[in-house]
């Protein structure tokens, strides 16, 4: 594993080499490689003369999820008679994401089905490479996402999780109410959003000094109108467990060894 780094504004890149070797029966049912150190080869490098807003802000980050910007193939190399499909784990949920490169979609080779699809087992396939394949031409842009949700939806919404957004809310058993926490994203967007759902929180009654109560349904419509459509749809690579999976029509003990360079840009939100 091999990597280099350069920042660029908002953006890093690294180069990997993600190499696989093993037997033709393995590469059959789907060898996956896992990048080991992902979460320190991905995360920047830290400034030396920070500010100490700076220094809350950097330890305050997640450097184990980024959102991957651009994929390029840097180089190939394989010494199996068979097309070898090279899938990542891309993203961490299900977002809706086009690739403006194109998706690529293999046959799959297992007992279940033989159909053509662009992801096997949470991996997204984004390398084909040929018979006996020993370079490529020229870089070739492999991903591209062209659908990402808005970058200030990220910024505020990004690091909840689903029981992150029911923290800070009290049910009553048998009540058709919650009480919500007045600084609860929940709030925040009722307030936007008061016309239509005919409450206002500042005139609200707080109640016990933090908390608006708040009919059941709303807060429910609220929290899934988020996750659903904003939450899930942020294409996140969990670099802890980045890796890729590498399969062909291949059998036997026979061993191959198949190589890829991949230059990822990344972006932390």
């Amino acid at each position: 594993m091999q990597e280099t780094s350069q920042e660029v504004g908002q953006h890093y890149i690294r180069r990997v080499v993600m190499e696989c070797n093993t037997s033709g029966m393995d590469l059959a049912l789907g060898k996956v490689v896992n990048v080991k150190n992902g979460v320190d080869i991905f995360q920047p490098a830290k400034m030396q003369d920070m500010t100490e807003e700076q220094e809350v802000a950097w330890n305050a980050k997640n450097f184990e999820k980024g959102i991957v910007t651009e994929i390029m193939l840097k180089s190939v190399s394989s010494n199996c008679p068979e097309t070898v499909t090279v899938g990542l784990n891309l993203f961490e949920g299900t977002p809706n994401i086009v690739n403006s490169s194109g998706w690529l979609y293999a046959q799959q080779n297992n007992d279940m089905t033989d159909i053509h699809a662009h992801s096997n087992e949470g991996y997204t396939n984004v390398v084909n490479v040929l018979p006996n394949e020993m370079h490529r031409l020229q870089d070739e842009v492999i991903y591209t996402p062209q659908n990402v949700v808005n970058n200030s939806y990220i910024n505020k919404y990004g690091s909840y999780t689903l029981t992150k957004l029911w923290e800070n809310i009290v049910p009553f058993p048998g009540e058709n109410y919650y009480y919500v926490d007045q600084d609860h994203v929940v709030m925040k967007i009722i307030g936007q959003n008061w016309e239509q759902l005919g409450i206002a929180p500042e005139h609200e009654q707080v109640h016990e000094g933090k908390y608006v109560k708040v009919a059941t349904d709303v807060v429910k419509n609220c929290i899934k109108q988020l996750y659903e459509n904003v939450i899930q749809e942020i294409p996140y690579t969990n670099f802890k467990d980045f890796g890729a999976r590498f399969q062909a029509n291949t059998e036997g003990e026979e061993q191959y060894k198949v190589v890829c360079e991949l230059l990822v840009k990344y972006k932390f939100p």
